[in-house]
Formats: structure tokens, sequence, C-alpha cells
């Protein structure tokens, strides 16, 4: 068995997209057969070189003599947890079919480089090579590449959603006749925006949308609470802001930490409800559909669970301010009770599945 493997990655799996070859490709021929089909469907996608390097720091080791084997997996255009998710599966079998000792990880840029981690888990990692195609050094070649990076749908979300944000933010501002407050929106919202991408929660808003796609063209009851969810976000946006536009505007300025408290305590009960509706959307489409809907059920709970302790903890917060002031005492009391019943939802919220769990195990 060969005791290395020449790893190429294609995170975004462009190989399965265009030409139709996904999961895990072995062996010298079937890679060079992958990145030949690859170059009839795109001839100007990276992942031809990242193949090609591969197979060629496979022909050198073989030539000194060493026992290797060149393999390329593909992971998913949803980038992120589906892809690495499938990533993870196809390095397991690669542990299982061939068994390698170590690996040659080679990749065409940084954004394959996230699944190191991955790949490091499961094999020992010899090097990493990364592949970066040449391009032409004229001012044609230099607009043709920009050009060509602006349609990639990945770059293009990263360069023209924030660019979008800010425009529409400004002109909203200017139309109500508050331009005073539209830089600290933008800054605010693009600052959002740049968190949201860092820890890969842009993800899931995608994948919201792309859900919402779905139960529209499969004809699902959720399509509804989907829509529903989005109109209760938007309206938690809109009473967040407001409750912090109220305490920003007091004689004594409240800090930072109670500003976005004000925030949370104005928005908490819409986005709970907005989660609600969506875990209820995918309950009664599992009972039509004969599927489990158990966890449903759990997730509702754990919803209002965790938006009880929220709402508690930023009373709290807020109790020495109007219009929320009261005794010390009695801001204690509430906070006590909210966790106590956010604890005590949580633990009923949990029973269904526990059983569920119970009744597996019997049989």
């Amino acid at each position: 068995m060969p005791k290395k493997v020449i790893l190429a990655i294609d995170r975004d799996n462009d190989l399965g997209r265009k030409a139709g070859i996904e999961g895990v490709v072995i062996g010298r021929e079937e890679n060079i057969r992958a990145a030949i089909k690859l170059a009839e469907s795109d001839p100007e996608d990276s992942d031809i070189n990242t193949i090609f390097a591969a197979i060629k720091i496979y022909d050198e080791l073989l030539n000194q003599g060493e026992n290797v084997e060149v393999v390329t997996i593909t992971g998913d255009m949803r980038v992120g947890v589906v892809s690495d998710s499938k990533i993870a599966e196809h390095l397991d079998y690669i542990a299982t079919k061939v068994n390698p000792e170590s690996v040659i990880v080679v990749t065409d840029g940084s954004e394959d480089e996230f699944v190191l981690p991955i790949i490091s888990s499961r094999f020992k990692i010899d090097s990493v090579r990364r592949i970066i195609v040449k391009q032409s050094k004229t001012i044609e070649g230099t607009y043709y590449l920009i050009r060509k990076l602006l349609s990639d749908p990945k770059i293009a979300k990263t360069f023209f959603v924030p660019i979008g944000i800010i425009l529409i933010i400004y002109s909203v501002f200017v139309f109500a006749n508050y331009p005073q407050y539209a830089v600290g929106s933008i800054i605010f919202l693009v600052g959002l925006y740049l968190i949201l991408r860092a820890y890969d929660l842009d993800v899931g808003i995608e994948a919201f949308f792309s859900n919402v796609k779905t139960a529209l063209v499969e004809g699902r009851i959720s399509f509804v609470t989907y829509i529903i969810s989005a109109i209760l976000i938007i309206i938690g946006l809109i009473e967040g802001f407001y409750t912090f536009w109220r305490f920003s505007n007091q004689p004594v300025s409240p800090g930072v930490i109670t500003l976005a408290t004000s925030f949370i305590y104005g928005a908490i009960w819409y986005f709970t409800s907005a989660g609600i509706f969506i875990a209820v959307g995918k309950l009664l489409d599992a009972i039509i559909e004969h599927k489990s809907f158990l966890k449903y059920i759990t997730i509702c709970f754990l919803l209002i669970s965790a938006g009880l302790a929220l709402w508690g903890g930023s009373l709290y917060i807020l109790s020495n301010y109007e219009p929320f002031q009261m005794e010390s005492g009695d801001a204690v009391r509430y906070f006590a009770l909210s966790l106590f019943g956010a604890v005590f939802i949580a633990i009923v919220g949990m029973m269904p599945m526990r059983l569920k769990g119970r009744l597996e195990s019997s049989e």
C-alpha cells in the first residue's frame, strides 16, 4: 500500500460542477482524465493546474523510488460547513482505501488551505504546495484578469456586497433627511458584515435564502414561515435600532455595553419568533413528508429558552436607566426568574429527543 499521498484539493467542487466528476479521484491516469475533462469544460479553471501539479510531484517522487499515490478530492460549491463535511468524508475514505502514512497537499489558493486542520487531524502533512497560475503582465491581461475575477460568484459576493450595503444605507438616510446618521450606520453594518465573513456566518444567510428557494419550488409550507421569519427579523432590526437610538439620545451617555444591550432588548423576541417560525415550518414539512419532527420541537423550546435568558439579562443591565429603571432587588428577581425559566424550558424541550433516543436504543 502507498505510504504517501499527493493530495489535490478542490474545495468548491469545480471538478464536479463543470466536469461531472465528484468524490475521490485516485491514480495518475484517472487524475489526468479528470483534468482534461475539466479543461474541456473550462480551460481557465485553476484547479486544472492544481491536478497537473499534483501529478508532476507524484512523477518526481515515483522516479526517486518512493511509494506514492496521487489523489484529488472535491468539496461543495457551498464553501464552508457543507464543503468541509464532504472533504472530511473523502479523507476518511482515503484512510480506508489507501491508508497513507503522510500526505503532500496541493492547493490553488488560500481558500483551499482552510481544510488543512481537517487533513492534519487524519494524516501527517509533509508539505503544502500552493500553485499560482502565471498571468500576462500587460494592461489587457490585467483588465481581463480583473473582469474574470469579478465574474466569479464567490469573489463578486465578497466585493460587491459591502459596496451595495454602503450605497443603500447612505441613500436611505439621505432620503429620510438624516445624513448625519449615515456614516455611523455604514460603519456598523460593514463591521457586522466583516464579522459574518470572518466566522463563515454568511454561509448560514446563504443557506436561508437557498432553503426559501427550495421550499417555494417544492411547494412546502416552510416557504410561508420563511417569509414570516424574514419579516420578523426586519422588524426586530428596526425595533433594536429604535431602542438603541432612544438610549443614545439620553442626557448622560449610557456606554457601549448598555447601548448594545438596548439593541438586544428591542430585537430579541422578534429574532426568537423568527427562529420559531422557521422551526415550525420545518416541523410541518416533516409531518407531511412522514419524517421525524421531534428535533424541531426541541429547537422551538431551546429558542424560547435562549430568548428568555437574553431578555432577562438585558433587562437587568438596563434596569438603571429610564424607562426600565427599577429597584435593584426587583432587577435581580427578574433576572433570576428568567434564568430559572430558561433552564426549565430547555430541560422540557430536551425530553422528546431523550425519549426518542431511549426508544431507539431499546429496539
